[in-house]
């Protein structure tokens, strides 16, 4: 009689002689279990290689990624004042990356999985731990940017507005016709903010 395969798997590991899809079919095992039960590992181990060191406990690991984020806020700061090249022109050269990623992303549903991961009362948490305060900073801050879009709509809505001011207005028919043509004229100035037209 041979060997019981949970225990030649166990020896297999504690030798690293696991082939790459044995290690992948106990990687699968063991999530399922440790996502059922709880990760049993050493507390004073830090968060590392995971093909190295074991995986600290979920609640350790939350605490020392918020501590070193916080403790690195100076340096994030920096790096978006000075970054080692312009982001928005490396953007632009990795569009072809941007795209095939995007591709692959729908292809994968990843999106519609990712949103099955998060429930409303998530995203209310966050946002009353942010509090009002948040949200007027983060418009106020956009002055800049609000200003420069709205001088590039104003023309666009005006233009429209002229166009449909310029249409008989005289029965239900006309007025029809311009709430139409408004629709209309709306999504082409979509379209030129886009580029597209």
């Amino acid at each position: 009689m041979g060997s019981d395969p949970v225990e030649e798997i166990k020896r297999r590991m504690e030798n690293r002689q696991l082939t790459p899809e044995e290690a992948m079919a106990v990687f699968d095992a063991l999530s399922e279990v440790y996502k059922e039960y709880g990760l049993d590992v050493r507390e004073d181990i830090v968060p590392g290689n995971p093909v190295t060191k074991k995986v600290i406990p979920p609640e350790k690991w939350k605490e020392r990624l918020i501590k070193r984020a916080t403790a690195a806020a100076s340096d994030w700061l920096e790096g978006i004042k000075s970054p080692s090249r312009d982001p928005i022109k490396a953007a632009i050269e990795a569009d072809s990356k941007w795209k095939d990623r995007l591709t692959q992303a729908m292809k994968e549903d990843r999106r519609k999985k990712a949103l099955e991961k998060v429930s409303h009362a998530d995203i209310v948490a966050v946002v009353e731990k942010l509090g009002e305060r948040a949200f007027v900073d983060g418009i106020t801050a956009r002055e800049a940017k609000i200003a420069k879009r709205i001088a590039e709509l104003q023309p666009l809505v005006q233009a429209v507005s002229d166009a449909i001011q310029a249409m008989p207005d005289a029965t239900d028919a006309d007025r029809e016709k311009r709430l139409i043509m408004a629709r209309r004229l709306m999504i082409e100035v979509g379209k030129k903010r886009r580029g597209i037209a």
